[in-house]
């Protein structure tokens, strides 16, 4: 069985960097990638900021049978802040397929979270409180940009394929040292390149 490992957060996307030429789509991808491993990392509030996402966002997200809807920006910040608060923001994808379009990004993963088995994620789950735990399931995702910026998340879940799993206390990534080991890589994804990028976006710009 394949584990979760947080440096793998930004393999897809960089996988979907290295075959695709157009720059507006590029950024679009850059984008996902800062916006990623800022979350994973629990820098929250920078993936807020003007330069990555649109005034008044629309996030969707369907998961274990239920769906969440944040509109706009108050919603959307509250979501993060309890996500990150409980520090449920370690996780990432076991397999993951990233694709681009002016639309903007659409992906197909299998995710996983490692999780102590008191975590409420498990409590339906028969989880021994003492042991760790893989939590997996399968999603398809569309984020759709506007000029440049991301304007939504749409989740959707395949709910049949929620899948728990017993590891080792070891495979367990705690949200301090999941910053740690990602540093090297936010670095490579710095906001003053998303900016520059903004300008292909420009009236006349193509």
């Amino acid at each position: 069985m394949k584990l979760f490992d947080v440096r793998s957060v930004p393999s897809g996307v960089d996988a979907a960097l290295a075959r695709v030429e157009n720059p507006r789509h590029r950024h679009l991808l850059k984008n996902y990638r800062r916006h990623a491993l800022l979350e994973v990392s629990g820098f929250w509030e920078d993936i807020l900021v003007p330069a990555m996402i649109v005034d008044d966002p629309l996030y969707r997200i369907s998961e274990r049978g239920q769906t969440t809807v944040c509109e706009g920006m108050a919603e959307v910040r509250g979501f993060y802040s309890k996500v990150v608060g409980e520090s449920n923001n370690v996780f990432g994808a076991l397999e993951e397929e990233v694709a681009v379009s002016d639309y903007g990004i659409f992906i197909e993963a299998v995710f996983a979270q490692i999780l102590r088995g008191d975590d409420p994620a498990l409590a339906d789950e028969g989880a021994d409180p003492q042991r760790t735990y893989q939590v997996s399931h399968n999603f398809a995702a569309a984020w759709p940009y506007r000029d440049g910026r991301l304007y939504g998340e749409f989740i959707y879940e395949d709910f049949g394929s929620w899948r728990v799993d017993e590891v080792d206390a070891s495979a367990l990534t705690t949200p301090e040292q999941a910053r740690a080991i990602l540093a090297p890589y936010l670095a490579e994804s710095p906001l003053s390149e998303i900016e520059e990028g903004l300008k292909l976006f420009e009236d006349g710009v193509r």
